[in-house]
């Protein structure tokens, strides 16, 4: 009876409790730090592609929002003169140590957007004869019949035949300082601001994220290892017993998050990335293939990192479980005796005393 209690004590709280406390435990050795995230950014490699196809179009729909508007062959030639890789990779490192500010309690509230300021100064200085030269270079030649500029449109989206690169890129020139008139110094990413404090009232925010974390370990490991050990001491007679049930409670769930992060150092979680990038999408256009062939890249060094996560704390927990059945497997059993029965009182039985023999007589006709 005693050891059907503790494996159902092991089955329904230990083995789950076991199992969340050390994914937690691999979780933490990422989901929190910094530097994961900035390093996985400084990838320079990942703005060039961007800067190829994806970041003209994008710069089409948010900035130029122009019907029809500048080939993004073109622009991207063109945005090259004064948009640099260093400066996409910066933003990106902004934006990730302004969401850690709010993570570590340093600021209320997030808002994510891309500063063109840099780009739009570049661009009123001699970045914006560059621009206008390298846009004119690439622009196509106009089809019969279509119009250079969109009504109300300010850049030229094709060369007229009448027109010479050279005269495209003094009408660039010059259309430039009203163009970026319009444009804002901020680009909105999220479309509304994150603010904590608003939309958390009530929660205490004097514990930052990285204390929250280490809390609800601390709190798991003691949950977890308070039913743990009150299995062992259920379903074990003697310390032997016990060590072997501290050893193969713990064993199974360390086994099951090693058997986690296997597949993620795999090619099988490079297959799901690639299949969720092929599903994204961006203002409703979906990236290009350089740049989820970039992205795939990059996320394999997460995924890596992810995984360790998981086979260190699996291996770790393992190692601990091996030992303790070890432990166990090499400490005699205790006997146990059984208790000795006293023997049972039986009433005495008086002795028979023999019949009194009557005093011997002197024989007859004696003297």
């Amino acid at each position: 009876m005693r050891k059907l209690l503790a494996l159902l004590l092991v089955v329904i709280l230990v083995f789950p409790l076991t199992m969340a406390t050390l994914s937690v435990i691999s979780v933490s050795t990422w989901v929190l730090d910094r530097n994961f995230y900035t390093d996985l950014l400084g990838n320079e490699r990942l703005y060039e592609v961007l800067l190829a196809e994806d970041l003209p179009n994008y710069f089409n729909r948010r900035v130029v929002r122009e019907v029809d508007s500048v080939p993004a062959q073109a622009l991207s030639a063109a945005l090259r003169e004064v948009v640099t890789p260093q400066y996409m990779r910066d933003e990106a490192t902004r934006i990730v140590n302004e969401a850690f500010d709010v993570i570590e309690g340093r600021s209320d509230a997030l808002d994510i957007y891309l500063d063109v300021t840099p780009i739009k100064a570049a661009l009123r200085g001699e970045g914006g004869t560059r621009f206008a030269r390298t846009l004119a270079a690439n622009l196509p030649t106009c089809a019969e019949g279509q119009e250079s500029t969109v009504p109300g449109g300010t850049l030229l989206r094709c060369l007229p035949a009448s027109v010479s690169t050279e005269e495209a890129a003094t009408i660039i020139g010059a259309a430039l300082p009203l163009y970026l008139d319009k444009v804002p110094d901020q680009i909105d990413l999220t479309g509304e601001r994150i603010n904590l404090r608003r939309d958390l009232r009530g929660v205490n925010f004097m514990m930052t994220g990285q204390d929250a974390l280490n809390m609800a370990i601390v709190v798991l490991v003691f949950i977890a290892g308070s039913f743990w050990f009150v299995a062992a001491l259920i379903g074990g007679e003697d310390r032997r017993e016990r060590l072997m049930w501290l050893g193969w409670s713990l064993l199974i769930p360390a086994i099951l998050v090693f058997l986690i992060g296997l597949p993620i150092h795999s090619d099988l979680a490079t297959g799901w990335v690639r299949f969720g990038l092929n599903e994204a999408r961006l203002d409703g256009f979906e990236y290009s293939l350089e740049f989820r062939q970039a992205l795939i890249e990059v996320s394999r060094t997460a995924l890596n990192t992810i995984a360790n996560g998981f086979l260190m704390a699996g291996g770790v927990a393992g190692a601990i479980a091996i030992a303790l059945i070890v432990w166990g497997g090499s400490t005699p059993s205790e006997k146990r005796y059984a208790p000795m029965m006293a023997a049972p009182m039986t009433t005495a039985q008086p002795q028979q005393q023999p019949p009194a023999q009557p005093p011997n007589e002197p024989p007859s006709g004696s003297v």
